[in-house]
């Protein structure tokens, strides 16, 4: 694990020392990317990429990358995270702060998905194995409900769709769950087969009846 810091992630970040010696009195502020995706300004400050030993400040250095986590891949509609890749595989870019010369190093990265994990926002994929996780920045509760009421608005119920119709098809171009990986799509159904709103039907392409 990263060595602690002497500042600390739940004060307000203090001003630098510019290179000629002089102070700026300037507050960190929230920066947008290329991307138009604005990070909180506490993702500039260097000491939030060590997590710190003392209990209270892990817990809430936890609570802000989880936070920043959710809401980057929601903006970027990033599905995975890889906790055996050193830089988190597909959440690289909010993982590392290259403008600062800062990233989470890769013990972080595991405790931070553990974390997250624990709180229902992660689940492996495929299950059983330590490194790959879907990000739940909507849980598959969520996503059976809104393809529920989808289907229901376009007057579908009693129809059969394929798992392709309903993430690729013609009408789901415009939909949040547009190209919604196969293994989300799958769980978010199941929700609704618990509910007695759904049924999978297996076949050469697989489908689900809606009631």
């Amino acid at each position: 694990m990263e060595s602690a810091s002497s500042k600390s992630v739940t004060n307000q970040p203090t001003p630098d020392k510019a290179s000629n010696g002089t102070v700026s009195n300037s507050p960190l502020r929230p920066y947008t990317s290329s991307s138009g995706f604005t990070y909180p300004a506490i993702w500039s400050f260097p000491p939030f990429f060590t997590l710190q030993p003392n209990p209270q400040t892990f817990a809430h250095q936890l609570t802000l990358w989880t936070r920043l986590i959710l809401s980057w891949a929601k903006y970027h509609r990033v599905f995975r995270i890889d906790a055996g890749a050193a830089d988190g595989g597909d959440c690289r870019e909010v993982l590392e702060n290259k403008s600062i010369g800062r990233r989470l190093l890769p013990t972080s990265i595991r405790q931070l998905v553990s974390s997250m994990e624990k709180e229902g926002l992660l689940s492996p994929d495929p299950p059983r194995q330590p490194n790959t996780f879907l990000i739940y920045w909507r849980k598959p509760e969520e996503w059976g409900s809104m393809i529920y009421d989808w289907v229901i608005e376009n007057g579908m119920g009693g129809s059969i769709m394929t798992f392709y119709e309903i993430t690729d098809g013609d009408m789901a171009h415009t939909t949040e769950f547009h190209q919604l990986p196969p293994v989300l799509l799958r769980r978010s159904l199941e929700t609704l087969v618990k509910r007695g709103k759904a049924q999978i039907v297996k076949g050469e392409a697989e489908g689900v009846k809606f009631f």
